[in-house]
């Protein structure tokens, strides 16, 4: 269990990102360390905890995902540790490691806040590098998890809160949870509702957005339309984006994130 993935809200105009890797070296130097991403919304728990629990698959059973989107450091929310059934996340405990570790299967969970692992002085305003840094490259190296934290109740962790969508007479209100560097603005409206509703691939609808109203057609691809065209369609997040082939959905509908939208089938009008 060398391989560390991290994700946070850094950026990289600071040195936060390079020197977590330092502490996380200075532990286990043969640590192999992907970086997901650090261009998570600033203090964005949720999209954060979208990334992880979307991306998390495609690594190997046994990485250690360390997570810190942490608006609420310093503050009583605890510093935790997760054991599913394939990977160790390890984190705040505010939501951000929820997604991933329900859909994974909890096992165990320990708070790490007064983890001996921890580096001798702790500041209250950068645990990712004097608590969680340490506890994942001693997770990474090994070390019992029992040794890395006190043992709490799974079902202690916050859970980060995804909206449902609404359907209404064969509409659905839907919102904005994500929007990507390209512009494809993800909804929270799952595939599995896509099929429940019974639309098909090729079948039109009708977007709308505050008085924006545009049709979109439900394909595989925003490249399967018209350049300039609007798509709806499965995103790897699992569900329903809508994107502009070459274009910026979100400013040709002029949405942000958590607005709301409205889409039904274009034969039930605008």
């Amino acid at each position: 269990m060398s391989l560390i993935v991290l994700l946070t809200d850094y950026g990289y105009k600071d040195p936060y990102v390079g020197v977590i890797k330092g502490v996380i070296k200075s532990i286990n130097p043969r640590a192999e360390i992907i970086d997901l991403t650090h261009g998570v919304g600033r203090h964005n728990v949720r999209e954060g905890a979208l990334i992880l629990k979307s991306s998390a698959k495609y690594f190997p059973k046994g990485t250690v995902f360390l997570a810190i989107v942490d608006p609420g450091v310093g503050s009583s929310r605890r510093a935790i540790l997760i054991k599913t059934r394939n990977y160790i996340l390890v984190g705040p405990d505010n939501g951000l490691l929820s997604l991933l570790a329900l859909e994974d299967g909890i096992q165990e969970v320990y708070d790490i806040g007064g983890s001996k692992y921890r580096l001798e002085k702790v500041s209250g305003t950068f645990h990712g590098r004097d608590v969680f840094a340490p506890v994942a490259a001693y997770a990474s190296l090994g070390v019992p998890l029992g040794e890395l934290g006190v043992r709490v109740e799974p079902g202690s962790i916050q859970v980060i809160d995804i909206p449902r969508p609404v359907v209404e007479g064969g509409a659905v209100k839907a919102r904005v949870i994500y929007i990507d560097v390209y512009g494809n603005l993800l909804t929270n409206i799952p595939m599995t509702l896509v099929s429940e509703l019974g639309w098909r691939i090729g079948d039109t609808l009708v977007v709308e957005a505050g008085s924006t109203s545009k049709e979109c057609r439900l394909t595989t691809s925003f490249s399967l339309v018209e350049e300039g065209g609007l798509a709806c369609y499965e995103s790897s997040f699992e569900y329903l984006e809508l994107g502009v082939n070459k274009g910026d959905a979100s400013r040709e509908l002029n949405l942000s994130l958590d607005d709301e939208v409205i889409l039904k089938p274009a034969r039930l009008g605008r």
